[in-house]
């Protein structure tokens, strides 16, 4: 005879440790869970370098203090600033730079070379009646740069001849130099003559000296030349005093001496000038001389 009680009491036993089951597998689930949860966390926190940050010192110095509050901040628009835009000097509004015209630069040329061609003489009532021996036809060329050139050829028309002629000068903006000759005629019934020039001049602190040699020839050699100095110097307000002397001399040696001695006056359109001149004759002993007065207004 079965027990009633007894196989009750079996069956709960069997549902009890299916319990106990379950609920094991169920906290060893969650601790694995909790366990992976915390080493990714601790992987994540491994992957992670602290860094101390470097403190920045965002303060202002007094002294900068002192110099942001002595400047003045102009908040209109201003071109004063620039020195030139577009042409239009400063200061410019927008306006003076939208209709302004740029300023064409300043050329200058050097080292150039340019023709002339002229003829002589020009003047109408000259033309008329001159011979034909007085006309010329002057053909030319003229350098413009350190050093000025010029080179001309001047052709007679009766007899037919041509007469060779050409310049060098210099400045440095105290002293000036000059060369130039002369050569010619050639072609025509008398004999080409050569002549040289040359002549300077400088600013000294009492006034202007000048120096000048001349010296010509022909076929046979030297034939005559000159040798001056003169000398300005101002005098008063509007007054200039010159004075030169000249030693002339030939195949022969010295043959003459002259000097001269004046005053300008120049001012407001009026000139007036005032010389004296000498010549004595070496070789003869003979004296002359003259004086000059000129008179001029411009209106």
């Amino acid at each position: 005879m079965t027990d009633a009680s007894s196989g009750v009491s079996g069956s709960d036993s069997s549902q009890n440790a299916q319990n106990a089951a379950n609920q094991a597998a169920e906290t060893a689930a969650a601790e694995r869970a909790a366990a992976d949860k915390a080493a990714a966390e601790a992987a994540a926190a491994a992957a992670l370098n602290a860094v101390q940050a470097t403190p920045v010192d965002l303060s202002v110095s007094p002294t900068a203090i002192s110099q942001l509050s002595a400047m003045t901040v102009n908040t209109a628009p201003s071109l004063s600033s620039l020195q030139t835009l577009g042409g239009v000097p400063t200061a410019a509004t927008y306006a003076d730079i939208a209709q302004a015209t740029p300023a064409t630069p300043a050329v200058t040329e050097y080292n150039a070379w340019a023709a002339s061609f002229s003829i002589t003489p020009n003047d109408p009532a000259t033309v008329e009646t001159a011979p034909l021996s007085a006309f010329s036809i002057n053909v030319g060329l003229n350098h413009v740069g350190d050093v000025n050139a010029n080179l001309e050829a001047r052709m007679g028309i009766a007899p037919a001849q041509v007469t060779f002629a050409g310049k060098l000068s210099y400045t440095d903006g105290i002293t000036s130099y000059s060369l130039s000759g002369v050569a010619g005629p050639f072609g025509g019934v008398a004999d080409p003559n050569y002549g040289i020039t040359a002549t300077t001049a400088t600013e000294l602190d009492f006034g202007k000296l000048g120096l000048s040699l001349n010296v010509n020839a022909n076929a046979d050699g030297f034939t005559n030349g000159t040798f001056g100095a003169n000398v300005s110097t101002p005098l008063s307000e509007g007054w200039n005093g010159v004075a030169g002397v000249s030693v002339g001399a030939d195949r022969n040696g010295v043959n003459a001496v002259e000097g001269t001695l004046g005053a300008n006056y120049n001012a407001n359109g009026a000139s007036l000038g005032v010389s004296g001149s000498g010549r004595v004759d070496t070789r003869t002993g003979d004296v002359s001389g003259g004086a000059k007065f000129n008179l001029g207004i411009k209106f």
